[in-house]
């Protein structure tokens, strides 16, 4: 599946204006989130807008643009248990020996990503708030360090056309009059304490 997705600041303005015009959205869930990133030490993953992380200490997660987009819109998503069957694993790996061509196979997850000189890159905690509407999925995430902001998410198939749904997002946001953010978390946050690294990405603000 391809995930389309948009993210807002949410400012007091837009949060009050947001809920105004979305009172029909059905709760999901609350939920909290620890997501740890990580990268070679050249950054290697980085460069090329490929995202690496743990997520809860559960599972392991890619996010990436098959055509290296220029905008930070869409993507792919695939997701791993920390202790993968064989077939998984073999995907898992042929994902990392894509974009990193000299990786070495090895499992579990923590033992392929000690052997292969993997480092902490960021560490993400939100508390997420998820709403459903009209077939979307709506998150308000209030974000540790990086302040609140909504995303609104439509899944696709992978051979879809996704403007639609691109244009569908963005004529919703702008009836509560958000401010878009093009980045996703993990760069705000390199903005933040690693400037020098977030100038290495290939997304900015």
């Amino acid at each position: 599946m391809i995930e389309v997705e948009l993210k807002f600041e949410l400012s007091p303005e837009a949060k009050s204006g947001f809920k105004k015009h979305f009172p029909m959205m059905r709760l999901v869930r609350c939920l909290k989130n620890s997501d740890i990133y990580y990268d070679t030490r050249a950054f290697d993953l980085l460069r090329q807008a490929v995202f690496v992380r743990v997520r809860n200490q559960r599972r392991l997660e890619f996010k990436f643009n098959e055509q290296a987009a220029p905008a930070h819109i869409q993507s792919i998503e695939r997701s791993f248990t920390l202790r993968p069957s064989p077939s998984q694993a073999q995907e898992m790996h042929a994902l990392f020996s894509r974009f990193l061509p000299h990786w070495h196979a090895a499992a579990p997850v923590e033992e392929a990503l000690c052997r292969n000189g993997m480092m902490e890159l960021a560490r993400i905690e939100k508390q997420r708030t998820q709403y459903s509407y009209r077939g979307l999925v709506i998150c308000m995430d209030k974000v540790e360090g990086l302040g609140e902001f909504l995303e609104i998410e439509i899944q696709c198939e992978d051979d879809s056309n996704t403007q639609q749904a691109v244009a569908r997002i963005q004529n919703l946001a702008a009836d509560f009059a958000a401010q878009p953010v093009r980045v996703g978390y993990v760069e705000l946050w390199l903005r933040k304490h690693h400037p020098h690294v977030y100038r290495l990405g290939k997304y900015h603000v």
